[in-house]
């Protein structure tokens, strides 16, 4: 290689970091051939060269570098130090280093400098003077160039795509109006589905979602958007375009496609720790929320018709719950392990019965429905019998170490919540207990929820340290993989450092 380690550094910086020969020549070997990625470490100590040198006069400057440094400098230009240190794509000596590639510039360039544009999209559109610098030299060197290489000339023709801010929007409308999935963008591109990771394509699927014509979507489209997602591999992209299909009503005739989809690649609507992300803005995190809560709706819906429907043939109490759908927060089934394996075998919420069935331990018929609604528990029995009511801070059951039904009927049958009166025409009330279901019992628990559920003020739950997935009580509550109590249970560890007992999921 004619390339001389000695040509790599000025006589003066060889000084200042009192490199060797030896070291550099290193170095100089150590610069790809052809196709071939660089080296991290040699990215690193191009970039490291650029900064030191890039003050001095631009003649000694263009002078250290070759053509094949100047392709290592085009991979620097978007790296950042450990530490955080300052990005040179970003900064005014971008500049310096266009001037650089300009003076030092090989065909191939235009390869790099494409990736390096799709990869930093979103960061150079706040940094509009380096984007149009950018921008403007590969719009130049697209329309000169007149060679034959295949991987350039497919770029050429598609670099209409990529020039402007709005450009992600032009691109998925392209891919809508000629009816290519999303999750195939590459090919549409002629490009490998690698690509398909950069910043631009967060925008290109969100413009997607959002132009999309409600009578364009399929089944087909659908899924492809989270095949996409996938490929995409970003969680905050991920999180955003999940909500905004969620809010979108134009995919409502897939809802069963968007709610196992969106469950499969964040997490269960419940576990709200899931859906969360830093760096949203208060707009996105406001989307997310309300996507979050309309998912959970739609999943503890299809819990309570399953409930109602499949455990125990009840219309009355059915149609009942489900007017109080969007004040419900959370939904658990209890019962004997049969019921478990049945539930299990629901394909519509066969994946969510692990996490939300809590098995008893004696093998009694009966099944409750346990239900979390603002400041209250409400628990529904396959038994019909009575609806108990608690205060959510009162209801101190460990689901996971539950023995059996009695465990959530700890109201005498004298503990009433609402009952008919004596005076007639009047019914008697109480915060908790117990509302039977006899005669017209809608209307008895209609006034229980008046007065102390419809206009309830919510209570704050208190945060844990271990940012828990689910709180049953102040007693008892779940990490990822530990169910946790403040009460020594059978077959509980202790650790000193929560003082508080755990067992493994």
């Amino acid at each position: 290689m004619r390339y001389a380690a000695e040509h790599v550094f000025s006589s003066e910086t060889k000084n200042i970091v009192n490199i060797s020969i030896k070291q550099l020549n290193q170095l100089s070997e150590r610069l790809p051939d052809g196709n071939k990625l660089p080296e991290r470490a040699l990215i690193k100590d191009v970039y490291q060269l650029f900064q030191r040198e890039c003050n001095q006069e631009y003649h000694q400057l263009v002078s250290l570098f070759s053509k094949r440094d100047v392709r290592i400098l085009i991979y620097a230009l978007d790296y950042q130090t450990e530490h955080g240190g300052e990005v040179i794509l970003f900064s005014d000596k971008f500049g310096i280093a266009r001037r650089l590639i300009l003076d030092k510039w090989k065909d191939s360039f235009t390869i790099s400098l494409w990736h390096l544009l799709l990869k930093n999209w979103n960061n150079l559109l706040r940094h509009e003077k380096q984007r149009d610098l950018l921008t403007q030299l590969l719009n130049t060197k697209c329309t000169d160039y007149e060679g034959s290489r295949k991987n350039i000339l497919e770029i050429k023709k598609i670099i209409s795509f990529f020039l402007k801010k709005d450009s992600p929007k032009l691109f998925a409308s392209s891919l809508i109006k000629y009816k290519k999935l999303i999750s195939d963008a590459h090919i549409t591109l002629k490009q490998k589905d690698s690509i398909l990771v950069y910043e631009y394509f967060s925008s290109v699927v969100e413009q997607y979602i959002e132009v999309i014509d409600v009578n364009s979507i399929t089944g087909e489209i659908t899924v492809a958007i989270y095949t996409f997602l996938r490929k995409h591999n970003n969680k905050k992209t991920t999180i955003i375009s999940c909500s905004q299909i969620i809010n979108s009503q134009k995919f409502n005739p897939f809802i069963d496609i968007v709610k196992n989809q969106t469950v499969a690649l964040i997490g269960d609507p419940v576990k709200a720790h899931l859906w969360r992300f830093d760096g949203l803005t208060i707009t996105q995190e406001e989307a997310v929320e309300s996507a979050r809560r309309k998912l959970n709706i739609i999943l503890n819906k299809r819990f309570i018709k399953v409930f109602f429907e499949k455990l125990v043939q009840d219309e009355r109490r059915k149609k009942y719950w489900l007017k109080f759908i969007d004040k419900i927060d959370d939904i658990k089934f209890s019962g004997n392990q049969y019921n478990f394996q049945y539930l299990k075998n629901i394909e519509s919420i066969s994946k969510y019965v692990d996490s939300r069935y809590k098995i008893t331990s004696r093998s009694q018929p009966t099944c409750a429905l346990i239900i979390y609604a603002r400041n209250f528990v409400f628990v529904e029995f396959t038994d019909t019998g009575a609806l108990y009511i608690y205060k959510r801070r009162n209801f101190r059951v460990n689901l996971n170490a539950i023995n059996g039904m009695e465990d959530l009927k700890t109201w005498s049958r004298y503990d009433y919540a609402c009952k008919n009166s004596d005076t007639s025409g009047y019914v008697d009330l109480n915060e908790e207990g117990r509302i039977t279901h006899q005669g017209y019992w809608e209307g008895r628990v209609d006034v229980w929820m008046r007065k102390y559920f419809t206009n309830s003020v919510l209570e704050t739950p208190k945060k844990r340290s271990d940012t828990p997935s689910i709180t049953n009580s102040d007693i008892f509550w779940e990490s990822k993989t530990l169910y946790w109590s403040k009460i020594k249970q059978p077959g509980y560890t202790y650790s000193s450092k929560k003082d508080a007992w755990w067992k493994s999921k």
